[in-house]
């Protein structure tokens, strides 16, 4: 291990496919003065040495960068196709003029399939689009776990998991025997999920809320799982409306390495 080296992961937004506040709501949470009860969309950036990983990109992606100034993305990684993961990924095309390269985009084959369909005009341009401003990206196979694929100083595994009725991906990324593993959408704490995120240097879980949900675990599910997983530093994810910040710190009083999230929060390793 490199102890000199520090691996960064950077919560862009912490919250559910609706975000926090919703449009027309006015409960507590969304009429909240603490700034940990606003939730964007989810995504993340992981970097290492100068190289930044984007992990998935949201409608909020592009207030995501200018809030956090993000210097650059050397690669993305999409987790599935669903619109509050993948609908900014048209701003991707302002890290192509700064870094003046094409981006390695990975995903699933069946993932990139749908990205191609919802962004034909970035990956299979019409000869009307020619020369319009679009982003360059190259698509890349995201191998299925116990694959894994050498992004920059990264070594990434993609483990299936259950979404409710479809699937998305927990992503680990490895560097310098070091380990972070995201999984922001999951019905299903599996036994592989289990496996892959045993003893994790920082995991973070799907939490959505304390009511039942066909795609996500409840907040109860996410603690229990990152308790179980025994990873040195345990979050969760994918928050909705129905509790504050302040109110799940309170529930987590016992278990300070295990807390939710937000936006903002960064961490390292």
């Amino acid at each position: 291990m490199n102890d000199n080296r520090k691996i960064s992961l950077k919560v862009l937004g912490s919250g559910t496919s609706t975000g926090v506040p919703l449009v027309g709501c006015s409960c507590p949470v969304c009429t909240s003065a603490d700034p940990r009860d606003r939730r964007d969309r989810c995504g993340f950036y992981v970097s290492l040495d100068g190289f930044g990983i984007q992990i998935d990109v949201s409608p909020d992606f592009r207030n995501q960068a200018l809030r956090h100034s993000l210097p650059r993305v050397d690669a993305v990684i999409v987790t599935h196709a669903h619109a509050d993961h993948c609908l900014g990924l048209d701003d991707i095309r302002r890290y192509n003029t700064i870094q003046n390269c094409e981006i390695p985009l990975w995903a699933r084959e069946g993932t990139l399939n749908s990205l191609k369909r919802i962004f034909g005009y970035v990956f299979e341009c019409p000869p009307s689009q020619v020369g319009m401003y679009r982003p360059r990206l190259a698509a890349n196979a995201l191998p299925v776990f116990p694959e894994a694929a050498q992004i920059g100083p990264f070594l990434v595994r993609a483990l299936p998991v259950p979404h409710g009725p479809v699937e998305s991906v927990a992503v680990e990324l490895a560097a310098d025997s070091r380990r972070i593993v995201l999984c922001s959408d999951c019905s299903a704490f599996t036994p592989e999920l289990q496996a892959l995120a045993r003893e994790a240097d920082i995991f973070v879980l799907d939490g959505l809320r304390d009511r039942p949900h066909a795609a996500h675990l409840t907040v109860d599910d996410a603690r229990a799982a990152l308790a179980k997983s025994n990873c040195r530093i345990g979050r969760f994810v994918h928050i909705g409306h129905d509790i504050s910040h302040a109110e799940l710190l309170g529930r987590c009083a016992d278990t300070p390495r295990i807390k939710p999230t937000f936006d903002g929060e960064e961490l390292e390793i």
